[in-house]
């Protein structure tokens, strides 16, 4: 049977290879007739307070700062939707979301009841991977919906 992606998330860490899995998204979508949601994740940086100090996470953003850099990540959003008359045809949301990328990415495709998400790596192997991890490789693990990874 061939899978319809009707619903499709694709997220982008704004770099030039995060960006290369927008057109493969909206391509998909134009051709099922598909909407996409393009998601930006706001990672949350987490600080204990100082060690004689009860631990807890503290929040650093302000709500200002909060609302500045979303309508930020909104603006670098939409400025990445593709221009072709095909591709540009089709319905889109924006999603800005803080916390840890692979989780929020994975609980918005989940409540979008997406049929697929794109995403794409940045191609680390060895310390590098290690070290940094990857998204994409998390997203792939825990994704309830198919997954395709743009390298």
């Amino acid at each position: 049977m061939l899978e319809r992606f009707k619903t499709i998330v694709v997220t982008t860490d704004f770099s030039e290879r995060g960006d290369h899995a927008i057109p493969h998204a909206f391509r998909i979508a134009a051709d099922n007739d598909g909407k996409v949601i393009m998601c930006h994740v706001l990672e949350t940086v987490i600080t204990p307070v100082p060690l004689y100090a009860q631990y807890y996470p503290t929040d650093l953003l302000t709500p200002e700062v909060r609302a500045r850099a979303e309508q930020d990540a909104g603006d670098a959003l939409r400025q990445r939707v593709p221009q072709d008359a095909t591709l540009a045809a089709v319905p889109f949301s924006l999603s800005i979301v803080h916390g840890s990328p692979a989780r929020e990415i994975v609980h918005l495709a989940e409540e979008a009841k997406a049929d697929l998400i794109v995403i794409s790596t940045h191609g680390h192997t060895g310390l590098k991977h290690i070290v940094l991890g990857s998204v994409a490789e998390r997203v792939l693990r825990h994704a309830h919906c198919a997954v395709l990874v743009v390298r």
